[in-house]
């Protein structure tokens, strides 16, 4: 143990040092040296994610030697003329490795400083409606769910099987695309409600749209659905509804008290079935 310790100790320093020489580099630049520069980096990364490896017993079939006496990583060579795929590639890695090592560390909170943005709050759970300073309404929700972006948003936008695990928002029918002319379809005390809609659609990311409110006249609602940061552990998603205008037949504020309920619990439940899936 104690030698693993030591690896990770000398790893962790070799990428704060290797990484601000890494930084410092013209993104343009494709000389041998930066080739150099990026495959110590990554060979520094390796070593510390065997040490993350073998200090939580995860994935320790992939440490090399095996965790009782894990090999040194050590750099490849570097070519003498190395071309910008070179650079891309390798940059590529790195990101990779990153990514990776965050995951370690927001989920065994070990090192947790060094996340760019911080560890996720795996109890966070949002629901609050904001005044904004134009007088309109905005339904802000949020939840950390323990899965990665791209797993959260095939679920997400399943909507063939969201009926099975939704009990308000049923899913979209139609021209499912930027700009697409699409159905929402919501359960209305246990009957199907469709509400057309033009769709604003950023793949992987979100989808939303902006429309008037049949039901309350006067009213325009703009709901997106956004699957946010990560600490490449868990992913923080995002539900939020702003209200413009005013309604006799349904005041915004009764409207807005009452979805930012249903669009919590939407986000429970996307959350479970998430995380049940994978």
């Amino acid at each position: 143990m104690q030698k693993i310790l030591s690896l990770r100790l000398c790893a962790a320093l070799a990428v704060f040092a290797i990484a601000g020489a890494l930084f410092a580099t013209p993104s343009l630049a494709q000389t041998s040296s930066d080739v150099a520069e990026r495959n110590q980096l990554i060979a520094a990364q390796e070593n510390l994610l065997n040490a993350y490896r073998c200090l939580f017993a995860v994935d320790t079939d992939e440490v090399a030697g095996g965790c009782e006496s894990p090999e040194v990583i050590t750099a490849e060579a570097a070519p003498e003329s190395p071309t910008a795929q070179d650079i891309e590639s390798l940059d590529a890695q790195v990101q990779s490795h990153e990514a990776l090592l965050n995951s370690f560390r927001c989920r065994f909170a070990v090192d947790t400083e060094l996340v760019p943005d911080g560890c996720l709050d795996r109890s966070r759970a949002t629901s609050e409606v904001r005044t904004q300073e134009d007088g309109s309404l905005l339904v802000y929700t949020d939840i950390v769910i323990e899965a990665t972006p791209a797993q959260v948003w095939e679920v997400l936008t399943d909507f063939e099987s969201m009926p099975d695990w939704s009990s308000s928002f049923q899913g979209i029918t139609g021209d499912v695309s930027d700009g697409g002319q699409a159905t929402a379809i919501y359960l209305n005390e246990g009957a199907p409600q469709e509400f057309p809609h033009v769709l604003s659609w950023e793949e992987g990311r979100s989808f939303s749209w902006s429309d008037p409110l049949a039901f309350a006249p006067g009213i325009v609602d703009d709901h997106h659905f956004t699957v946010d940061r990560t600490d490449g552990s868990a992913t923080l998603f995002v539900q939020t509804d702003q209200f413009t205008g005013d309604s006799t037949v349904f005041p915004a504020s009764t409207l807005a008290d009452l979805l930012s309920g249903a669009y919590a619990q939407f986000n429970q439940e996307l959350k479970a079935e998430v995380e049940r899936r994978f």
